[in-house]
């Protein structure tokens, strides 16, 4: 049985832009009344699916939150489908990403576009396609020229209310700490398969969980309290600048299993004050 040591760092996608975003974003923030070359930020493959806790099913860019701040005159503009629902998840994952997200892409690489489509939403009844821009009316007439958005819906609505503080991608459809956390199970399941991992297996799963510096002493805590629901402690130590805990269980790495214990992971790291940070594990073959 061959083993092949494979570690993530599932933070990275929240916490960092590709350059290119960023610069999109300081133009577009800092030059949005004089700058005339300002063009569409590129597609970058960092859209994450999920169930939202109203039944909303939602794909999302996850990496435009960390250049979100506060703008004047940013609009946050909806395209509503009324009447293209779905019946189920799987129809939801499939229409979001095989029908709506080519065409999101499409108006995303068009050179004359200076907006950031950020998510598009699907429940039973509707599908809404949402964007920031600084000028909504210009956006909605190419949206309105697009043969890939036609292609979705006759029945289309088009909106936009003034958004400053982003309030809309951030409260309404980026995703909570646990869809977040899910998601990004997800690909790491997905990273193991494509390396051959069989994920029926038991792994030995390492759990990372990081303190401040003044709170070694939860820390110590959190370790003792990990030991009692029967996880091996690896680590309690300072390393750059903040209290590192490892501990590590044995767990299969399917979505509802390896799911089940980061939940149950994160919840004692809020107990004691901490942030999970991460898991590792080795790829499991036949």
């Amino acid at each position: 049985m061959k083993r092949v040591f494979t570690s993530f760092a599932i933070m990275a996608t929240m916490l960092c832009a590709s350059a290119q975003n960023q610069l999109f974003f300081k133009h577009m923030f800092e030059n949005k009344t004089s700058d005339e070359t300002i063009v569409g930020h590129g597609y970058r493959d960092d859209w994450g699916f999920y169930k939202s806790e109203d039944g909303r099913f939602i794909l999302i860019d996850m990496a435009i939150l960390s250049a979100v701040e506060p703008s004047e005159g940013i609009h946050c503009l909806t395209v509503t489908f009324n009447g293209q629902g779905c019946k189920n998840e799987e129809e939801a994952k499939t229409i979001l990403e095989s029908k709506v997200k080519p065409a999101i892409v499409a108006l995303v690489n068009d050179k004359s576009n200076k907006s950031a489509y950020v998510a598009a939403t699907l429940d039973s009844r509707k599908l809404e396609i949402y964007a920031y821009t600084y000028k909504p009316d210009e956006l909605g007439k190419e949206i309105k020229k697009s043969k890939l958005i036609g292609k979705i819906g006759d029945n289309m609505n088009i909106s936009s209310m003034i958004d400053k503080n982003w309030k809309i991608y951030q409260n309404e459809l980026f995703p909570d700490q646990w869809n977040y956390q899910k998601i990004q199970n997800q690909r790491i399941i997905e990273d193991l398969q494509a390396k051959g991992d069989v994920n029926t297996k038991l792994h030995i799963v390492s759990h990372f969980i990081s303190f401040p510096l003044d709170k070694k002493e939860e820390a110590n805590n959190l370790a003792a309290k990990a030991k009692t629901w029967k996880y091996y402690v690896d680590q309690v130590e300072e390393e750059e600048g903040v209290v590192k805990v490892v501990f590590s269980k044995k767990s299969k790495t399917d979505i509802e299993s390896i799911t089940t214990v980061t939940n149950e992971v994160m919840n004692l790291a809020k107990e004691f004050g901490g942030e999970y940070v991460e898991w590792s594990t080795r790829v499991m073959r036949d």
